[in-house]
C-alpha cells in the first residue's frame, strides 16, 4: 500500500496537471484533507508531507481532536458537515472556513467566521444546502447580518447519473458570478467542490477548494 505521503504527491501532480489545462495556476487550488474516520497517525503523515488545509464533516469527531491539533500547528482546520444550530458554539474559533452554511439561523450563530454557502444541486432531497433559487435572498440576509464574511460557495454534486459534476460545477461557478455581479460575492469567489472521483474536473470549473479523503489517507479506521 502507498504512504500517505505518496499518495499526497501523486494528487498534487494530478491538481498542478489539470490547472495547467485549464489555464489556471498550481497555487489557484487548495487540496483539503478530510479526516472523517481516519487514524492520527494517517493524518500527521499528511501534515508532515506538507499538507496544510484539512476537514472535519462532524462536530463530535473535531472535539476529539485538540491534542491532535496542538501537534500540527500550521494547519488551517475547515468545517464541511452539516451543521446543527445547538452545536454552532464548537465553530466559533480555530476555524479557518466553514464551508457549509445553508441556513440564516446558524450564519447567526457564527459571529466573526469566515463561511461559504452550500447550494444544493440537483434537487437531492437528501443533500443539505440551499436551493439556487434561494442563494440570492439568503446571501442578501447573511449580509445584513454583517457578523460574518461571506468568501464563496460550496456544493456536493448528485450523482452522475442525475447531474454530470462538469455540469454541476459549471452550475455553481455560474451563480458565483451572478451572485459577485451583484455584490453578494468577493471578486473571485471561493468554490469548494470536487472530492476524490472529480477534483480534476472541479479545477478544470474554477474550484479554489478540493475536499479529498480516502484517496490521500486510505481507507476510514475507527482508530
Amino acid at each position: 500500500m502507498k504512504s500517505v505521503a505518496e499518495r499526497l504527491h501523486e494528487i498534487t501532480e494530478r491538481m498542478a496537471k489539470a490547472a495547467k489545462q485549464s489555464g489556471r495556476r498550481a497555487g489557484d487550488v487548495s487540496l483539503i484533507g478530510v479526516v472523517k474516520g481516519q487514524s492520527r497517525e494517517r493524518i500527521l503523515a499528511a501534515y508532515e508531507a506538507g499538507l496544510r488545509d484539512f476537514a472535519h464533516s462532524y462536530v463530535a469527531e473535531a472535539l476529539t481532536t485538540n491534542e491532535l491539533r496542538r501537534e500540527m500547528p500550521e494547519a488551517r482546520w475547515h468545517f464541511i458537515g452539516s451543521i446543527q444550530s445547538n452545536k454552532t458554539r464548537h465553530l466559533l474559533e480555530g476555524w479557518y472556513r466553514i464551508h457549509s452554511i445553508a441556513r440564516l439561523k446558524v450564519a447567526r450563530r457564527l459571529e466573526g467566521s469566515t463561511i461559504l454557502v452550500q447550494v444544493k444541486l440537483g434537487g437531492e432531497a437528501t443533500k443539505s444546502g440551499v436551493e439556487p433559487d434561494g442563494l440570492l435572498d439568503l446571501l442578501q440576509d447573511i449580509r445584513r447580518l454583517g457578523t460574518v464574511q461571506v468568501s464563496g460557495l460550496m456544493t456536493l454534486p448528485p450523482p452522475a447519473d442525475q447531474l454530470s459534476p462538469a455540469v454541476a460545477f459549471k452550475q455553481l461557478a455560474d451563480l458565483a458570478d451572478q451572485c459577485t455581479a451583484r455584490g453578494l460575492l468577493p471578486e473571485n469567489p471561493e468554490l469548494s467542490m470536487g472530492m476524490s472521483g472529480d477534483f480534476e474536473e472541479a479545477i478544470k470549473g474554477g474550484a479554489r477548494w478540493v475536499r479529498v479523503g480516502q484517496l490521500l489517507f486510505g481507507p476510514r479506521s475507527s482508530n
